[in-house]
């Protein structure tokens, strides 16, 4: 192999080997080692992208370049057969450790040896090298074409890419493949080992490979970590307003998020997209993904909270556990779901197969509701929905500074005596991207955190902000929490108490370090770009050259450690000394 996929190092590989041989606990790793490089190959939320995919359970599956294992082992507990393929013995030994039940195969990705056919062939950050491994005018056409004799009649190829023209790589992301600045958007002019490509164009390479059936997902914020899984139908309706956080360090040449939102409303979000995840289908019948929308999986979680939910195309939505193990969270989300706590109210559910559904909602949401009017520049109209939330949210409460009891404290850790208003129940996770405005009446329609004993509605005010200040930068550019604590006259000082309530409730429901580290942004001219990128090259090559001589010289030193061990050393020991002697004389 005379490339290099992505994020892959010689000595990374031999510390993942020894991770997993010692059975190491991964999030233990990952606090020890928080690299991107170490949450790509080792982080659960790896398989995010394929919790929710609906596979046959006794299907089987083909997994061409399983790097090293992170998606194998989620294929061997969803599918009833799971074969790998990787090309060096020093990766496969890594998925042996970690997918057992999966066969595991060395083979050139071009050669491969089988007489099978698959219900499921899966090529993630793969097919973008299809120029390196076949030698031929249409690579990218000509592999696809060679993928056919694995599939079955009713098969699925599920390729999962960056998109060439993915909205981060304009934003002052660097193309993950060559870490260099805008590459695929300048046509890889100078790369001649790997490509990503645009909608139109893998649409025309699957198209010439003979496909006619097929079916286009968008993780954001990316492939690799996503957290929403979206479809054509909702790409643009239901527009993804968080940030590609988890990437290497970024230049900050303008806000994705407004730009995002303007596409959208252009209809244009699915040419942008970060990632592809597409599914090709061998025949032209009807497939169990037609029935999905969109999907947003919490995976970050405790496995006893760990749940995704789904769009359904028959104007349905679902809360399903991720395991066994977050059942009794969904049961106890339809059990709140006939509450009523203020003026708040939960949309009607039912429960399906351990599953929870209730009806989806077509009108837009309060968070939508906030940012039509931070577009309009319009306070009054921003702040009359928050006094209306307001209102509902403290209707009919008391006030009380006896709400520090134990199952209280369990959670949030720190006891307080000031006194807040309080219902004898609490919904937790109202949320302006919850909440819904039916016939005037505030509906939430996502209720996971609700609690059977008061929280302070103060601070339920506040983390229904904090989460938006998190997630959209266009809310927090437009307000801030002193105009709000000062509009609703609240007391500033209670701030920080909110803040230690909240860390503490995310260490109670997040596994942590599952999240790789956050991007670090900075400020750089657009004119400095070629000339600290001409520099990186540099640097990079300076460092493979420093790398090789290390390896050298450790060689080097293994065979004068091995002489001076050896027997001919020790025999020819006095001969050296009488002519050390006679040099002497």
């Amino acid at each position: 192999m005379n490339y290099q996929r992505l994020y892959e190092d010689a000595d990374l590989e031999n510390e993942i080997y020894d991770i997993i041989c010692d059975g190491e606990d991964i999030f233990d790793v990952l606090k020890r080692n928080n690299h991107y490089e170490y949450h790509y190959f080792l982080s659960p939320l790896r398989q995010n992208l394929f919790h929710w995919y609906p596979f046959k359970k006794e299907g089987s599956l083909l997994e061409i370049g399983a790097g090293y294992g992170q998606l194998t082992s989620l294929f061997t507990e969803k599918l009833g057969r799971v074969v790998a393929v990787e090309e060096s013995e020093s990766k496969c030994k890594i998925i042996s450790k970690r997918a057992e039940d999966a066969e595991v195969i060395v083979s050139d990705f071009n050669d491969i040896e089988l007489d099978e056919k698959f219900d499921y062939i899966v090529l993630c950050n793969v097919f973008e090298y299809a120029k390196s491994f076949v030698q031929s005018e249409n690579p990218y056409v000509d592999y696809l074409d060679y993928l056919k004799k694995f599939l079955k009649d009713d098969g699925v190829i599920l390729l999962a890419l960056s998109n060439r023209l993915g909205l981060k790589y304009f934003a002052g992301y660097k193309e993950e493949h060559t870490n260099q600045y805008f590459n695929g958007i300048n046509g890889y002019s100078d790369i001649d080992f790997v490509q990503t490509f645009a909608k139109t164009e893998i649409c025309n390479i699957i198209d010439a490979s003979g496909f006619s059936n097929y079916k286009f997902f968008y993780p954001y914020p990316n492939h690799e970590f996503p957290q929403v899984i979206n479809t054509d139908r909702f790409i643009n309706e239901i527009p993804y307003t968080g940030v590609n956080d988890y990437s290497s360090e970024r230049t900050l040449i303008f806000d994705e998020v407004k730009l995002n939102l303007s596409l959208s409303q252009e209809n244009l979000s699915q040419y942008f997209a970060n990632s592809f995840l597409i599914e090709i289908r061998s025949s032209d019948m009807t497939y169990p993904t037609d029935k999905i929308d969109y999907v947003k999986l919490g995976t970050d979680r405790k496995e006893e909270f760990n749940i995704y939910t789904t769009i359904w195309s028959d104007g349905k939505v679902s809360k399903t556990p991720i395991s066994t193990k977050s059942n009794d969270h969904i049961k106890k989300m339809f059990e709140g779901s006939t509450y009523v706590i203020g003026k708040i109210k939960c949309l009607n559910a039912e429960m399906n197969d351990n599953a929870l559904y209730y009806d989806f909602l077509k009108q837009k949401s309060c968070e939508y509701l906030l940012l039509d009017a931070i577009a309009d520049d319009d306070k009054d109209k921003f702040f009359k929905l928050i006094e209306d939330y307001y209102d509902a949210l403290f209707y009919n409460s008391f006030e009380s500074n006896a709400y520090c009891t134990e199952e209280f404290l369990k959670i949030f850790k720190v006891k307080s005596d000031i006194k807040f208003h309080c219902h004898k129940k609490s919904y937790l996770d109202s949320i302006f991207a919850n909440m819904f405005l039916i016939d005037g009446e505030f509906t939430l329609i996502d209720y996971e955190w609700i609690f059977d004993f008061p929280i302070p509605l103060e601070y339920i005010f506040y983390r229904s902000f904090n989460y938006h200040f998190y997630s959209n930068s266009l809310i927090r550019e437009f307000t801030n929490f002193e105009e709000i604590f000062e509009h609703f006259n609240l007391d500033i000082g209670n701030l920080k108490l909110f803040m230690t309530w909240e860390c503490n409730f995310l260490r109670y429901i997040i596994k942590r370090p599952n999240r790789p580290p956050y991007t670090k942004s900075k400020i750089k001219s657009i004119e400095n770009i070629e000339k600290n990128d001409k520099l990186q090259k540099e640097i990079d090559l300076k460092n493979a050259e420093i790398k090789k001589k290390e390896k050298e010289i450790k060689k080097k030193d293994k065979e004068i450690k091995s002489f001076l061990n050896s027997n001919s050393w020790k025999m020819t020991k006095p001969i050296r000394k009488v002519k050390s002697i006679l040099k002497k004389n």
